[in-house]
């Protein structure tokens, strides 16, 4: 086995040391974790309330890994007598840290990211690192890179008119390589309510067991094909039985090692669908078979100036092709000028292929309880907010009490 230099980050002084300048860093972070955990043990930076404020941007872009946990991307950019240094680090979140073990870990990795910029700055950084000679080791993966998963919960309320009680049970397993994406999914929900009105006892039951996965190849950096699958018995939707198979194929503009902060991307899919009523539907069909296709659009961008992310399928049924639908999913963060950021969020559904509505007239608790899915040919939804901070620049002081 080849010997190799292997260079430890043991620790960084929290304090770094006595800085050489009369004003400490000013630091603008971005990052959905637990910044007040950062902050106060980041004494030696002036934490600001908005990036234009700052010497130096931090923007932290997190996603699922492959072993359950977080990933984190830093990027630091730096302003003023800093302008033109860059950093960037990245996190691994181990699936068995605990809460603070996690942001411990993430702690250290963050300040790491910052030892360009304090040693420009003239900063006296204490750094303490050791290196030591160590064989290279093939690791053996006794689980093969699957992930598994196993969760349950059960809800109880209860009040003098209403009862509701319920359970769920899930089951995952996940595994992720360069090359493969492999998932299977297993969920079971149930849920009982019951309403007392005037002596008058209603009773809603629904049951929804389901279990769906894929099967997805990397071809190149921008292409991707796989096999989507599932099963599920569902008395909202009418379903006694129902199972589909899903070939797809996928283009993605940017490279997929660069989905943190920018993705485009298109896919198609191409499904074959049966379906076994509870009921007879309002077609007549006790029993069915399907094939649809789909064309889906998504995109994500999470940049120094905001976020946004919008998702867009459109469907068809091959065996009736006036039966579709058109989906839409968008959300909106944006900054404008310092301090004074807009959001919006936007969804829209246009309904034109409910195969599974039961035939016959809906009761009043079918419509009030939601028993089961009513006709509707659209679903629609839209927010919009505006915020505006200003006063002082530094929040770097944490006081939680009372």
């Amino acid at each position: 086995m080849k010997k190799i230099h292997a260079l430890f980050l043991l620790f960084i002084s929290a304090t770094f040391g006595n800085y050489a300048q009369e004003q400490q860093l000013k630091v603008f972070i971005n990052c959905n974790c637990d910044t007040n955990y950062i902050r106060q043990n980041t004494t030696f930076l002036e934490f600001v309330r908005d990036q234009d404020l700052a010497d130096v941007e931090i923007f932290a872009y997190n996603i699922r890994n492959a072993a359950g946990s977080q990933s984190y991307d830093f990027e630091y950019d730096g302003n003023n007598f800093y302008e033109g240094l860059s950093n960037s680090i990245r996190f691994e979140g181990n699936p068995n840290y605990t809460t603070d073990e996690f942001r411990k870990e993430l702690l250290k990795k963050f300040h790491l990211g910052l030892v360009p910029f304090l040693i420009q700055g003239g900063y006296d950084v204490a750094v303490s690192v050791s290196t030591q000679e160590q064989e290279t080791q093939v690791v053996d993966d006794t689980w093969k890179n699957w992930v598994f998963e196993l969760s349950g919960g059960l809800f109880a309320n209860q009040e003098a008119s209403r009862k509701v009680n319920s359970y769920n049970f899930n089951i995952e397993a996940d595994k992720v390589t360069d090359d493969w994406r492999i998932s299977f999914d297993f969920r079971h929900d149930n849920s009982k309510s019951t309403f007392i009105s005037d002596q008058t006892t209603y009773n809603s039951i629904r049951t929804n067991t389901r279990v769906f996965g894929r099967v997805v190849r990397s071809i190149s950096d921008h292409f991707s094909a796989g096999l989507f699958y599932g099963g599920r018995k569902d008395t909202f939707q009418n379903l006694d039985f129902n199972y589909y198979v899903q070939p797809a194929v996928e283009y993605s503009i940017f490279p997929y090692q660069e989905v943190l902060n920018r993705e485009l991307t298109f896919s198609y899919r191409l499904g074959a669908i049966y379906n076994d009523y509870i009921e007879t539907t309002i077609y007549g069909y006790e029993q069915q078979r399907l094939t649809n296709h789909s064309l889906n659009f998504n995109v994500r961008f999470r940049q120094k100036w905001g976020d946004i992310s919008s998702y867009l399928s459109a469907t068809q049924y091959l065996n009736d092709g006036t039966k579709k639908s058109l989906s839409m999913r968008s959300n909106f963060n944006i900054r404008i000028i310092e301090g004074l950021a807009v959001r919006f969020s936007s969804n829209l559904e246009l309904i034109r292929d409910l195969f599974t509505l039961p035939a016959g007239d809906n009761s009043i608790e079918d419509l009030l309880l939601q028993q089961r899915q009513i006709a509707t040919d659209f679903r629609t939804s839209f927010s919009v907010g505006l915020s505006y901070t200003f006063g002082s620049i530094y929040n770097s002081i944490i006081n939680t009490r009372l």
